[in-house]
């Protein structure tokens, strides 16, 4: 377990201050960031220093801690100093969103924390300006795949080798829209080392990282002591940004939230929260969820995946009562919209989801969330190519999200563009290669190509990656394809193999195949196995007991002179060696109890209460 130093005097000190200073240049996400981290240290840490009792040596570090940060020269102090009136004016106009006003009003500034709010506000309204151009061209052939901002090499070149940590972190952003990522990582480098708690610099990092290799090189590159919080917790987002969380991640988060560091932290409590969802543990991550709802019913962060966690498990009236709630609380965000499509969706309105995802992408074109729910709504429509344009849109906002691929994979196959989806389904496993969904659509694309042999090996490689907490059906249903494959190749040995396989997980559930007339697929390849393995081990004199139950327990399923015939010769074949299958004392030949379950145990209920006979 990675060793995590403890939140002490300096690091809270520090904290303050990158608080201070993202409040004062406009970085709202990031000093929100902060200033909950800051409220989750326990109160008796945070005001240590207003103590009456304080020691010597912690007034002196006390003392120490309230120094200028080394990047802060006397002139730039001075310069502050000066600007201090303006830049108040300014900041005033850009809280209230007066952009243009904010940058007049520091024409004539010279610090550089002026400097910084000029360049990030002409930088917003840039932003607004080639949105509002994008939008021009709504649904025309003309419209770029996303708005082109036409000022940001000059807004690159006015903060171009400063050695202001903010500063640099604005030529990063630059970079990083310029698709220069190389550069923009080196940048970021120097800043996150100078100014480690900018955490719009380290969201900044995530984006310009796409693999947990990616993320090991950047953490050795920046000056930061191991044992610091801050790349745990930037580890553990990351890594769910990829969706490859582990219980390495759990156990971070467990220890983060402990209480030598933040306790009961939103943020953490979130970041656990997805990566249970993401490993699959539906019912934990939910109740995490619930605990971090509790202590802020109206937080609208990661509403989204607490909603798609309600959905996944079938809960409606939760769904309902969480949409009902958040409309009245804010129905412009996004994440509602997420909730009250999800709500639709489990209720089987498609039409109605459909348009609260829509809405969402309205209010913001990068919701990855609702581009990939709205794609999955219109596969369950069958309309695959609005489906597919929903996934590309996803796919073109986070190539790191395997499931705008996969979904784009199932896609072209349910259209029988098996070539293309299986494509699709090779980026997603390029992105998490231990996902049984992906190894399933890979098979079924090979499939469709009638490259049977291939389609075994990914089908097989599905069935190995299944949690035991995976519902029964789709495992059988797996192992049926790979006999039918098996069987179609002329592998008798992997058919024979994978046929026991069938039979046992069938046995261990007894009412997960519907043995009743009309039988249903899955029933057919059970009862054909069970010839099979028996005719095997009649045939080569091997577990003669076994076969000769399961031919008792085909003549209950399916009664035939075939059947009677072949069980009366495995009898007599026991019988030439001294072994009586009808007798319980006797010796069996081959006998063992690893098969007696399910179906076995109630084919003996069956032959004692005489609804079959060994006669």
């Amino acid at each position: 377990m990675q060793v995590i130093s403890q939140v002490d005097a300096r690091i809270i000190s520090e904290i303050r201050r990158c608080l201070a200073d993202t409040t004062d240049r406009g970085l709202i996400s990031a000093a929100k960031w902060l200033s909950e981290l800051l409220l989750s240290v326990p109160a008796s840490k945070r005001n240590i220093d207003t103590t009456a009792d304080m020691s010597s040596a912690s007034m002196e570090l006390s003392e120490e801690l309230e120094d200028q940060p080394s990047w802060l020269s006397r002139e730039e102090l001075d310069a502050e100093e000066r600007d201090a009136d303006v830049f108040n004016v300014a900041r005033k106009c850009m809280e209230a969103r007066q952009y243009h006003q904010a940058v007049h009003f520091l024409r004539s500034c010279s610090s550089a924390k002026s400097q910084f709010m000029s360049v990030y506000c002409r930088f917003i309204t840039s932003e607004k300006k080639a949105l509002h151009e994008w939008h021009k061209t709504d649904n025309t052939r003309h419209q770029p795949p996303l708005p082109v901002n036409a000022a940001i090499n000059d807004l690159l070149d006015s903060v171009k080798n400063s050695t202001d940590p903010w500063l640099q972190f604005l030529e990063a952003l630059f970079l990083h829209r310029l698709s220069r990522n190389p550069e923009a990582l080196n940048v970021l480098y120097r800043t996150l080392s100078i100014c480690p708690w900018n955490w719009s610099a380290w969201t900044l990092l995530g984006q310009c990282l796409d693999s947990s290799e990616a993320l090991t090189d950047a953490l050795t590159n920046i000056d930061l002591p191991l044992d610091h919080p801050l790349p745990q917790m930037f580890q553990v987002k990351i890594m769910n940004e990829l969706h490859t969380a582990t219980d390495v991640e759990l156990q971070l988060c467990d220890r983060l939230l402990g209480t030598d560091y933040f306790p009961n932290n939103l943020w953490l409590m979130g970041q656990r929260g997805r990566a249970l969802y993401d490993t699959l543990e539906f019912a934990k991550a939910e109740s995490q969820f619930e605990d971090m709802f509790k202590l802020d019913p109206n937080r609208i962060e990661d509403l989204d995946v607490y909603s798609n966690i309600l959905h996944l498990r079938g809960s409606r009236e939760k769904l309902t009562a969480l949409a009902d709630k958040f409309l009245l609380v804010d129905k412009n965000r996004p994440e509602v919209c997420c909730i009250v499509g999800n709500h639709y969706s489990v209720r089987g309105e498609r039409d109605k989801a459909i348009k609260y995802f829509r809405r969402a992408t309205l209010l913001d074109r990068t919701c990855l969330t609702a581009w990939t729910l709205m794609g999955l709504e219109y596969h369950e429509l069958t309309n695959y190519p609005a489906a597919i344009e929903s996934f590309r849109k996803a796919s073109g906002i986070n190539k790191k999200d395997s499931r705008p691929w996969a979904g784009l994979g199932a896609a072209y196959d349910a259209m029988g563009m098996s070539q293309y989806g299986l494509f699709c389904y090779q980026q997603a496993l390029k992105l998490r290669p231990y996902e049984a969904s992906i190894w399933e659509g890979v098979g079924s694309c090979y499939e469709q190509l009638t490259r049977n042999r291939d389609s075994m090996i990914a089908l097989k490689r599905a069935v190995e990656l299944l949690k035991p907490s995976t519902p029964v059906r789709r495992r059988v249903t797996n192992r049926a394809r790979i006999i039918r494959l098996a069987r179609l190749i002329g592998d008798k040995k992997e058919a024979l193999r994978q046929e026991i396989e069938y039979i046992k997980l069938c046995d261990k559930e007894l009412f997960v195949v519907n043995l009743r007339q009309p039988r249903e697929s899955l029933a057919e390849m059970y009862i054909s196995c069970i010839y099979n393995v028996a005719e095997y081990h009649d045939s080569t004199n091997g577990n003669l007991k076994l076969a000769y139950d399961y031919c008792s327990w085909l003549s209950v399923l399916e009664p035939s002179s075939r059947v009677k015939f072949v069980r009366e010769q495995i009898k007599n074949k026991a019988a030439t060696r001294g072994c009586d299958l009808t007798n319980e004392s006797s010796p069996h030949f081959g006998y063992s109890l690893d098969y007696k379950e399910g179906r076995c145990l109630l084919l003996e209920f069956l032959q004692k209460t005489g609804s079959v006979t060994d006669a």
